[in-house]
C-alpha cells in the first residue's frame, strides 16, 4: 500500500478524496489521478515504493467559506464542487498544436537543445509549474510527431460536465473546458449528482447518476462551427468543443417496496449516493451500486447506433436508433423501502469469463452472482427487411407461424419486473409487520406474474394445438385434392405423349416429301445450281492438274528409260575396259541412282493418288 499526500490530507480537515483512478495513458501503470473536494485533480506517480506528486490541476473555484459547525462549503451546497470523473477515448494531438499550446502558456523557447522552465497562472489563481522539457530535434517520423492525450470528463454536483486534457509528459496545457451544452439534465432540487462514466461506444456515451436514483444517458457530439464561435466569443479559453445530447433518463428502484399502495404514496423517497461501474466485457452494460443494493443497466440502443456509425456512408440516420428503452435489473437488494436499516454495499468488483459480480456487504457477507448473456441471436437485416415488406400481405396466422414458438413462450414467461436477490442485514431484528409485508409481496408477485404467465402460456399452447389440428386437417384435404389432380395430370400427360408421337411421325413423313419435291425440282432445272457449277469447276481444275501431272510423268518415264539405256551402254563399255571403277565413284553413282529412283517412286505414288481421287482408271 502507498500513502498519497499524507501530510496534505491529515493537516487539512476540509480536503477529502472523492475519486481515485489509474491513468490509462501510463505505460507502466504507475500514474494515479485523484479528485479531492477542493476542486482539484492531483496526479501521482509511484516509484521505488513511494508516491510522488507529479502535478495539480484546478478544475474550479477553490471552496472558501464553510457553514458554521460543519465541513460543508457554500460551493458544495450550490453544486459547484466536482464529485466524480472518468477517462474518455484518447485524442491525437500533433506536435504543432503542442508548441502552440506552449506559446499560449507564455513559456519562452530558447535555441535548440536548451531547456526551459516557466510557470503559468490558471484562471483561479493556482500556480502550476511545468517540468523541464527539451524540444525534439531532427524528428522526421510522422508517427512520432503525434501524441495521445486522454480527456478527463468531470462531473459537478449541479450535473454540469467539464473536460480537461492531462498530458503525462506535460507538453500540453491542461485547460478546463466547459460546461458542455446540454439539454434535459435533472435539476438540483432534492437531487445531487453522484457519479459519471464514459462508455466505450462510438460516439462516446456519458452516464450520470443522481442521488434520487435517476440515471441520465447522453451522447457526446462535436459542436457546430457557428455555435462554437459563439461560445468562444463568450469564453475564448474555456469554450467546449463537444456537446452532450441527452436522449434518455432511467429511474432505479432504491429499496424493495413491500407496503400497500395507499401507504406507498405517503413514503418519502429514499436517497443515497450511487456509484457507476463499467463492464469491460460489454460496452452497452454497466452496473450501479448504492446503499440499497446493485443494479445492472443495459443500453439497448448501442447496437443500432454502432450499426449506423460503422455502416455504409450513404446510410441515412433512422429515428428508431434511440427508440429501444434501456433495461435496468435489480440484482441484489439490501434494503426495504419502508425501513431505515440497510445492508450497504461497501465493495464491488467484476469477474470476467463468464461475467460475474462480487459484492461485499456491511455485515461482512460476500455475494457472487453470474450475469447471463443473451441467448437469442439478433436477426439478419435482410430477413428483417423481407419481413417488413411482407407484413402488409401476411395474415395473422402466417405471422404467428413465422415466429418461433419457443421464443414466443419465453417472452410470455419472461419476468416483467426485476426480482433481486434479497440480502437484508441479519444482525438487526426486523418487526413482524415488515416480514409479513415481505411475504405478502412475494406471494402477490408469484400470483400476478408466475401463475398469470403460466396460465397465459397454457392458453397459447392450447391455441397453438387447435391451430395445428386445423392446419393438419386442411393439409390432409389438400393432399387428397393434390392426389386427384396428380391422376388427372398423369392421364393428360399420357394423351399428350401419344399425340406427340403421332405428330412426330407426320412431321418425318412431311420432311421426306419435301426432300423428294426438292430433288424433282432440281432435276428439272436446265441450268446448274451454284454448288453444281462450283463442283464442275473443281472437276475441271482437277482434270487439268491430272493432265499436267501425266505429261510430267511421261517425261520422267522417258528420262528413266533413256538413263537405263545409257547405264547399260556405260556398263558394257566399262566391262570392256581392263581397269575397274574406283570405290568412291561407284558409291557416288549408286547414291545418285537411288535418289532418282526414290523421286520417281514418289511421283508415281502422287499420280496414283490423284487417279484414285478423280476415280480415273
Amino acid at each position: 500500500s502507498y500513502s498519497l499526500d499524507e501530510r496534505l490530507l491529515t493537516c487539512n480537515d476540509t480536503i477529502q478524496v472523492r475519486r481515485v483512478k489509474f491513468h490509462p495513458g501510463s505505460i507502466t501503470d504507475t500514474h494515479i489521478l485523484v479528485l479531492t473536494s477542493d476542486n482539484t485533480l492531483r496526479l501521482y506517480q509511484i516509484e521505488n515504493n513511494e508516491a510522488f506528486s507529479v502535478g495539480t490541476y484546478p478544475i474550479g473555484e477553490s471552496p472558501g467559506g464553510l457553514f458554521p459547525g460543519s465541513k460543508i462549503s457554500f460551493l458544495d451546497i450550490y453544486g459547484e464542487i466536482a464529485v466524480d470523473f472518468d477517462f474518455g477515448f484518447p485524442e491525437i494531438v500533433e506536435e504543432a498544436a503542442i508548441w502552440e499550446s506552449l506559446k499560449k502558456m507564455n513559456i519562452s523557447q530558447s535555441e535548440k537543445g536548451d531547456r526551459f522552465k516557466n510557470g503559468f497562472k490558471s484562471k483561479y489563481g493556482t500556480k502550476v509549474t511545468a517540468k523541464p522539457y527539451e524540444k525534439p530535434q531532427n524528428n522526421t517520423n510522422a508517427d512520432q510527431l503525434k501524441e495521445l492525450v486522454w480527456p478527463v470528463y468531470i462531473l459537478r454536483g449541479d450535473f454540469s460536465v467539464f473536460s480537461i486534457n492531462i498530458d503525462l509528459k506535460k507538453r500540453i496545457r491542461a485547460v478546463l473546458r466547459g460546461p458542455f451544452p446540454t439539454s434535459q439534465l435533472p435539476s438540483m432540487v432534492e437531487n445531487e449528482a453522484c457519479s459519471i462514466i464514459a462508455l466505450k461506444t462510438v460516439p462516446e456515451m456519458l452516464c450520470i447518476a443522481g442521488s434520487n436514483g435517476i440515471l441520465t444517458h447522453g451522447v457526446l457530439l462535436n459542436i457546430d462551427e457557428t455555435e462554437q464561435e459563439q461560445l468562444k466569443a463568450k469564453s475564448p479559453a474555456n469554450a467546449p468543443e463537444k456537446e452532450l445530447l441527452v436522449f434518455e433518463t432511467v429511474e432505479l428502484e432504491l429499496g424493495l417496496t413491500i407496503a400497500q399502495e395507499s401507504e406507498h404514496e405517503e413514503l418519502v423517497k429514499y436517497k443515497c449516493p450511487i456509484f457507476l461501474r463499467k463492464d469491460d466485457s460489454k460496452a452497452s452494460r454497466y452496473f450501479a451500486t448504492h446503499s440499497a443494493g446493485v443494479h445492472t443497466i443495459n443500453l439497448n440502443c448501442v447496437d443500432d447506433l454502432h450499426s449506423f456509425v460503422f455502416g455504409p456512408e450513404d446510410a441515412k440516420p433512422s429515428s428508431d436508433i434511440f427508440m429501444h428503452p434501456t433495461s435496468a435489473e435489480y440484482l441484489v437488494c439490501t434494503k426495504v423501502l419502508n425501513s431505515e436499516k440497510s445492508n450497504t454495499v461497501i465493495g464491488f468488483a467484476l469477474y470476467y469469463e463468464p461475467t460475474s459480480i462480487i459484492a461485499i456487504l456491511s455485515d461482512g457477507s460476500v455475494v457472487t452472482l453470474g450475469i447471463l448473456a443473451e441467448t437469442i441471436a439478433p436477426k439478419d437485416q435482410s430477413m428483417i427487411k423481407s419481413e417488413l415488406e411482407d407484413s402488409q400481405i401476411c395474415s395473422p396466422l402466417k405471422k404467428m407461424l413465422n415466429e418461433p414458438f419457443d421464443q414466443y413462450i419465453q417472452k410470455i414467461l419472461k419476468k416483467g419486473s426485476s426480482r433481486p436477490l434479497l440480502k437484508i442485514s441479519t444482525s438487526s431484528n426486523h418487526p413482524p409487520e415488515e416480514c409479513f409485508d415481505l411475504l405478502q409481496r412475494a406471494a402477490a408477485m408469484f400470483r400476478e406474474e408466475h401463475v398469470k404467465n403460466l396460465g397465459k402460456a397454457k392458453e397459447e399452447l392450447e391455441k397453438r394445438m387447435h391451430t395445428l389440428r386445423l392446419l393438419k386437417q386442411a393439409q390432409k384435404q389438400q393432399i387428397e385434392e393434390m392426389n386427384v389432380t396428380k391422376d388427372e395430370l398423369r392421364e393428360k400427360a399420357e394423351n399428350l405423349a401419344e399425340k406427340y408421337e403421332d405428330i412426330n411421325d407426320k412431321q418425318e413423313m412431311l420432311l421426306k416429301k419435301c426432300e423428294n419435291l426438292i430433288m424433282l425440282v432440281s432435276r428439272k432445272r436446265t441450268e446448274p445450281s451454284d454448288a453444281e457449277s462450283k463442283f464442275l469447276k473443281d472437276l475441271e481444275e482437277y482434270n487439268n492438274r491430272c493432265a499436267s501431272f501425266q505429261t510430267v510423268i511421261d517425261k520422267v518415264k522417258n528420262k528413266t528409260k533413256y538413263q537405263q539405256i545409257q547405264i547399260q551402254n556405260w556398263k558394257s563399255r566399262e566391262n570392256k575396259k581392263i581397269p575397274a571403277i574406283g570405290e568412291m565413284q561407284a558409291n557416288t553413282i549408286k547414291e545418285s541412282v537411288r535418289e532418282s529412283t526414290s523421286k520417281i517412286n514418289e511421283m508415281v505414288k502422287q499420280v496414283n493418288e490423284y487417279k484414285a481421287l478423280l476415280s480415273l482408271k
